[in-house]
């Protein structure tokens, strides 16, 4: 059993071991402070922990104040604490070690942060899919059974990119946060074509200043599927061809799910469902604008293309022939014309 009690404003701790356990602390301390080694510790939850408390004379008595690992020894100049496993959260915040000599007791903190790597990371998403590009969706990561949740920084991931980065005024906390807590932090997407079949996870990650890295802790992958209209990607683009050879027209798109695509020509339907059209004999009736139209559930996109007729070289002459006929008929029958007409004019029968 014990007592702390003030006299004359110096701060008495009394032990009933025995008549020599009478301590006084708070005077006469300079210089004979415990040292603790180390400072400080940062401890894995499950793992070993041990510090040594020194004084640099012989004191009456030393001891470590802690709920495990305590331990109390006369006229010593230094001693361990130590503890195999660390399973106590109470002793997160730290311990004490006092040594008291004929002047009082001194004594010296040792700050403990206690570890612990979570027990599971999971990646959720509010919407099983397939989502709707241009819509939001809340991606939420869990990480269960952490500490300490100050420390802990949650990394999202569309594949091996680093999206963003939440921290400790993000998170929602379950559970005494002096322990292991689940936390549970939300991220706000908008579903783009650029995210199918992407995939988004996330990794919890504990800054801990420790000799060797504490490595993140990644949670599963979410593939996504996500539904968009059309976008062309390319066409046939306008041309020109000659009567009787072949046409042959396309259009390509991205699009999910797969799209139906239709052609019209001068604004008519045509027959057909593919993206390619074909004609194995191109006249002049089938000159003019052709339309391609992609449609899904997401809705449509189209791409035009003007079909023009292109002379040959034996066509072009032959054109240029009748021209010229022409002109030379239509010289004949003027020159003719004008001699009648001056005949008339001269008298002559």
């Amino acid at each position: 059993m014990e007592w702390i009690i003030t006299l004359h404003g110096i701060l008495l701790w009394i032990s009933l071991r025995g008549p020599d356990h009478f301590h006084v602390s708070g005077q006469g301390c300079s210089g004979k402070e415990p040292v603790i080694d180390p400072p400080a510790l940062v401890v894995k939850y499950g793992g070993p922990a041990t510090a040594t408390c020194r004084v640099q004379y012989s004191a009456l008595m030393m001891g470590w104040e802690a709920t495990v690992g305590a331990d109390i020894k006369d006229d010593v100049r230094q001693l361990v604490w130590s503890v195999d496993n660390v399973t106590d959260w109470s002793l997160n915040g730290g311990i004490s070690c006092f040594a008291n000599s004929e002047d009082g007791q001194c004594s010296t903190s040792l700050p403990i942060t206690i570890y612990k790597m979570p027990e599971h990371v999971a990646l959720y998403i509010s919407d099983a899919g397939p989502l709707v590009e241009g819509q939001q969706y809340s991606l939420q990561c869990e990480v269960q059974s952490v500490a300490p949740v100050n420390k802990l920084t949650v990394i999202w991931f569309r594949g091996d990119d680093e999206l963003q980065r939440s921290g400790r005024p993000e998170f929602t906390v379950e559970g005494d946060q002096s322990q292991n807590v689940t936390v549970k932090a939300t991220m706000e997407i908008t579903a783009s074509r650029e995210d199918h079949k992407a995939s988004y996870s996330c990794a919890a990650q504990l800054d801990m200043h420790t000799a060797e890295p504490i490595p993140d802790t990644r949670s599963n992958r979410i593939p996504l599927e996500v539904f968009y209209k059309p976008r062309v990607l390319n066409s046939t683009g306008n041309m020109s061809i000659s009567v009787g050879d072949k046409l042959e027209l396309s259009c390509m798109a991205d699009a999910n799910p797969s799209p139906s695509f239709q052609w019209k020509h001068n604004g008519v339907e045509l027959l057909g469902n593919n993206n390619v059209h074909l004609i194995d004999s191109f006249t002049e009736d089938n000159k003019g604008v052709y339309e391609c139209i992609i449609r899904n559930d997401q809705g449509e996109s189209s791409a035009k293309m003007d079909v023009k007729v292109e002379m040959k070289g034996n066509q072009i002459g032959v054109i240029i022939g009748a021209v010229v006929l022409v002109a030379v008929l239509v010289v004949i029958i003027i020159s003719a014309v004008y001699i009648t007409l001056k005949k008339r004019g001269s008298g002559v029968i």
